[in-house]
């Protein structure tokens, strides 16, 4: 049976545990951090009559919108991520409907993980709302890891006004399972060495990333909890799974070696834009996506860096997203050089007739002009002139004192 939502639960304890050079042997401890219905919720701080309604967050305008989010009364009525909006409507005539605000999720998920770092600087975002901590050997900070989970809890429904699910457990996988099933706020504590036994009795859709189709697979095994999936032979998983079978058949057994990882920071430029008005326009979106070039080539040249891997992201008007990387064949710094392989890329992500309604261009791999000269001399040095007189009447008489044609 399912442990009681909102209640603090405990479970005997085992042998998982970490061994340090010095001998000591300590627990690993992994907390997974949910602001159910984060951005509902967020919006709910701002304007209070939203709290105990069912609400939205979703693009009306677009011509097929769906569900970005819904409330917990929401989702009771059967509302959920993904879901076209007129559906959900049909659902619930009271329904409120709110535009997406990325920055205002943005902000307060910065927010959400300056107070997790108080309790450690081993912090994972997974996205708007959500985060694994390890506060493994924090003991004499901060008590045990329910201690920590709890006062983290508290300080978040205090400082942000917002309620937090927590799981406690020794690996991710079990901490996030352990937050679903508490869910829709509450701290749930499984203890070392009963991981598989807390797993057992859940439905195989708990674990992370069994998505319909893997689903649908086990269900034609009969194999609908966790505790059946366990008993399946490892080759039996790894012939219909591949690969992918080895790490279900761990994660049945509660087993996740997976390690917190803190994002990786890389010097990255990033630019950015939204149409005026959503559009599938091909020239319209050239046009955007050849002002953030300028952009961030400027900056690749103020900074005095090229850049050799491109990241383009372009955001449809029903809120799905697409995106791409590929590499220069050469480090550049100038529109010429970037410009072709960046839209190139743009027409290889344009696979859909819905409009669209931002791109977002990163210049990744940076590093300083190498100096070499290449094999194949690039006849490039007018070009390169015309670019520099470019960002001197720029920099004398602002940004629009001279355009390229095509932004016009």
């Amino acid at each position: 049976r399912n442990p009681a939502k909102g209640a603090t639960q405990t479970h005997p304890a085992g042998t998982s545990r970490i061994h340090f050079a010095a001998g000591v042997i300590v627990e690993r401890s992994v907390l997974y951090v949910d602001i159910t219905a984060f951005a509902v919720s967020v919006e709910a701080v701002l304007e209070p009559r939203l709290r105990g309604r069912p609400v939205v967050v979703a693009v009306q305008k677009a011509s097929r919108a769906l569900v970005y989010a819904s409330s917990y009364e929401a989702r009771q009525l059967g509302i959920h991520r993904g879901m076209p909006l007129h559906e959900a409507r049909k659902r619930c005539r009271d329904l409120v409907v709110l535009p997406p605000n990325e920055p205002l999720y943005a902000r307060a998920t910065r927010a959400m993980l300056d107070i997790l770092g108080h309790y450690s600087p081993v912090i994972e975002p997974v996205r708007y709302g959500h985060a694994f901590l390890d506060v493994t050997g924090t003991q004499r900070l901060f008590g045990s890891a329910v201690d920590a989970a709890a006062r983290a809890q508290r300080e978040i429904r205090e400082s942000l006004r917002l309620e937090a699910t927590v799981g406690v457990a020794t690996n991710k996988l079990v901490s996030k399972v352990a937050s679903d099933v508490t869910k829709p706020r509450g701290l749930q504590n499984v203890r070392p060495g009963y991981e598989e036994r807390f797993l057992s009795p859940l439905p195989v859709r708990y674990l992370p990333g069994v998505g319909r189709r893997t689903l649908e697979q086990l269900d034609e095994l009969n194999v609908r909890l966790i505790r059946e999936l366990a008993i399946l032979p490892l080759s039996h998983l790894t012939h219909l799974f591949g690969r992918r079978g080895v790490q279900l058949h761990q994660w049945a057994h509660g087993i996740d070696p997976r390690p917190v990882q803190p994002p990786v920071r890389r010097p990255i430029i990033t630019e950015e834009d939204t149409l005026p008005e959503d559009s599938n326009q091909l020239f319209t979106l050239r046009a955007l996506l050849f002002r953030l070039v300028e952009r961030g080539c400027r900056r690749l040249r103020r900074y005095g860096v090229t850049t050799q891997r491109l990241s383009l992201h372009l955001r449809y008007s029903d809120n799905r997203d697409a995106q791409g990387e590929t590499r220069l064949a050469f480090p550049g710094q100038m529109e010429f050089e970037i410009y072709p392989v960046a839209e190139e890329m743009l027409r290889r992500l344009l696979t859909r007739r819905v409009r669209v309604r931002s791109l977002r261009l990163q210049f990744k791999d940076l590093r300083p002009p190498s100096g070499q000269l290449d094999l194949f001399p690039r006849e490039t040095g007018r070009l390169e002139r015309l670019v520099a007189a470019v960002d001197r009447i720029r920099d004398r008489f602002g940004e629009n004192a001279v355009r390229y044609a095509h932004t016009l």
